[in-house]
């Protein structure tokens, strides 16, 4: 795994930490707004990655998985298995 994606995941566990441990306050409606906008954006990126994805072999379900919870991060792995075909 990409120290991106480690990154990535910290982020996710602090901004559910935040919502989870401060419910009604600033930081965690703050928190609350960024997930969803996270959840849109990557949901956006698994729909214009779905050829892609296609195209890379192997689990198509485990690239779309990929690419919702890392967004463009897991784009040169399924470019990389593309070209491998």
């Amino acid at each position: 795994m990409s120290v991106g994606k480690m990154v990535l995941l910290a982020i996710y566990a602090v901004l559910a930490a935040l919502v989870i441990a401060l419910p009604g306050t600033t930081a965690a409606s703050v928190a609350y707004w960024i997930i969803i906008t996270l959840v849109v954006v990557h949901l956006l990126e698994v729909i214009a990655f779905f050829g892609l994805a296609r195209r890379a072999g192997g689990s198509l379900p485990g690239h779309l998985i990929q690419v919702f919870f890392f967004g463009i991060l897991h784009r040169p792995e399924m470019e990389a298995a593309a070209a491998r075909r």
